[in-house]
């Protein structure tokens, strides 16, 4: 009997960039579910992506076939303001590097994140066509333009080299795992972390602005399986794809579900302190013509989630 030869099927390397962050430790909870690829996963203390010596060295050992680069040095309106030099030249060598190291080592797919901040600040409905048409918001202005280069960069290894590589543009993403500095976190983390100090204090929970403005929130875990799915899709990476939360919420109504979380209901308004852009709404229709069926996990479920982990992992959170 002639014996069938074994063909040895040798997975995929996915290498995922802030290995500790947001985004990079929600992909890191779901490497059982995708156990099909080998995932590398480095952090700052493996690599400083700043440093072009690392990167190389970083994709020379590991040869990734696909990239999910989310490492990136981020913060609220309050560090945006007040490092600009550094939120500028941090986020625009890393960007710069690992997309250009993505291209010499021939990787298939890179999704490189950048941010809703980048858009117009008068934009009425965020939409991936109107990227440049307009100066970001005044508040994240040099970490906006670092990200609106992600755009630029794929946009011009797309036109030379082919490259199929896709500038992931997120909304306010939120989870288990996120910074929750009361002073540099964005909106989700601090809630989260305040709240928790106001109940343990029984002081109220004091909040920036009136609750007016409407902001979409996503799931980290859903931004993971996002980036998963389109791996895994054989279509060609569009340049650039919004992806954010189902609906708008208003501010006053996530506060709401973060002191549900929580039970504890003593709120402040901070009315003398700025409320941010009114509206921030983003268009869906490219994210549901390449994941027509993605199914969002449910924002109170998900905020719940987050304030369980932060209430069981503090103080040893990342703030």
């Amino acid at each position: 009997m002639e014996e069938k030869v074994r063909r040895q099927v040798v997975a995929k390397t996915v290498l995922v960039t802030g290995a500790n962050g947001l985004v990079g430790s929600a992909v890191s909870d779901l490497t059982e579910e995708y156990s099909h690829y080998n995932f590398v996963f480095s952090g700052h203390k493996d690599h400083d992506l700043t440093k072009e010596e690392e990167v190389k060295q970083l994709f020379e050992e590991t040869k990734p076939d696909y990239v999910i680069h989310a490492a990136a040095r981020v913060g609220g309106i309050g560090r945006n303001l007040a490092t600009p030099a550094q939120q500028y030249y941090c986020n625009i060598l890393m960007n710069s590097f690992v997309i250009h190291y993505a291209h010499l080592y021939d990787v298939e797919k890179l999704l490189a994140f950048s941010s809703v901040c980048a858009f117009p600040a008068g934009a009425k409905m965020l939409h991936e066509d109107i990227l440049h048409d307009g100066e970001p918001y005044p508040a994240h202005y040099s970490y906006a333009y670092s990200k609106r280069m992600v755009d630029v960069q794929i946009y011009a290894y797309k036109q030379q080299y082919d490259a199929n590589f896709c500038s992931v543009i997120p909304g306010n993403i939120f989870g288990e795992n996120d910074n929750f500095n009361l002073e540099n976190g964005h909106v989700v983390p601090s809630l989260v972390h305040k709240c928790y100090v106001a109940k343990k204090s029984g002081e109220p929970l004091e909040v920036w602005g009136d609750g007016s403005p409407y902001r979409e929130f996503l799931y980290a875990k859903d931004v993971a399986r996002t980036c998963m799915q389109l791996l895994e899709s054989q279509i060609e990476l569009p340049r650039r794809l919004i992806v954010s939360g189902q609906e708008e919420i208003q501010i006053k109504d996530l506060v709401q579900l973060v002191c549900d979380a929580y039970d504890y209901h003593n709120i402040k308004w901070l009315t003398d302190k700025p409320n941010g852009q009114l509206r921030r709404p983003t268009n869906k229709e490219a994210f549901n013509n390449v994941l027509p069926d993605f199914a969002y996990t449910d924002l109170r479920q998900a905020m719940k989630n987050t304030v369980m982990w932060f209430e069981q992992n503090y103080p040893k959170v990342r703030i």
